[in-house]
């Protein structure tokens, strides 16, 4: 129940807010990519695990997002920055997006806009429902986490954190 009281909220607060995902960001990334280049697997929590023990030895963020989703939106560049400046440190980057399969276009031309140059997943439930969510074990969006160099889970996060960063330089820095 608690899954669905959040979705309500956060999409009648996304809806009063006028929240658009092509509503400008602040500063534009460079594309990296033409939207039709974007790899979007469609897949559930059994692909992402896949895409994550296929980063093992690296720490791995997951955001997971969705492009009506206004604080998601809000903050994917803030996803992006970390995932170039750390990049070249160890970090590996994912992003699920809980888009409905209709929307796939809207979903790559947003990963093209922010140059989301790392792995992708669109769930493969069709957006939002409550399979999906027991699926991911995802209550809210957005949700990120933080996997060590091992493929451990070691943070989980609703909503924006100034923990993030700090604990992404704390795994980094473990060997």
């Amino acid at each position: 129940m608690r899954f669905w009281i959040s979705f309500a909220v956060l999409g009648l607060a996304s809806a009063l807010a006028g929240c658009d995902y092509n509503a400008p960001l602040g500063s534009s990334p460079t594309p990296v990519a033409s939207a039709s280049e974007i790899q979007l697997p469609q897949g559930d929590a059994k692909a992402l695990q896949a895409i994550i023990d296929k980063h093992k030895g690296e720490v791995v963020f997951v955001d997971f997002w969705a492009t009506w989703c206004g604080p998601c939106v809000e903050g994917f560049p803030h996803t992006v920055e970390l995932s170039k400046k750390y990049k070249g440190q160890g970090l590996a980057t994912i992003a699920v997006s809980f888009d409905s399969l209709e929307n796939e276009g809207a979903v790559r031309e947003f990963l093209k806009k922010q140059g989301a140059d790392f792995d992708h997943l669109l769930s493969k439930y069709d957006g939002v429902s409550q399979d999906a969510a027991v699926d991911f074990d995802v209550e809210a969006l957005p949700q990120y986490r933080l996997y060590d160099r091992q493929g451990k889970l070691r943070h989980k996060w609703e909503g924006k954190s100034e923990e993030i960063e700090p604990a992404i330089q704390t795994l980094l820095a473990e060997k």
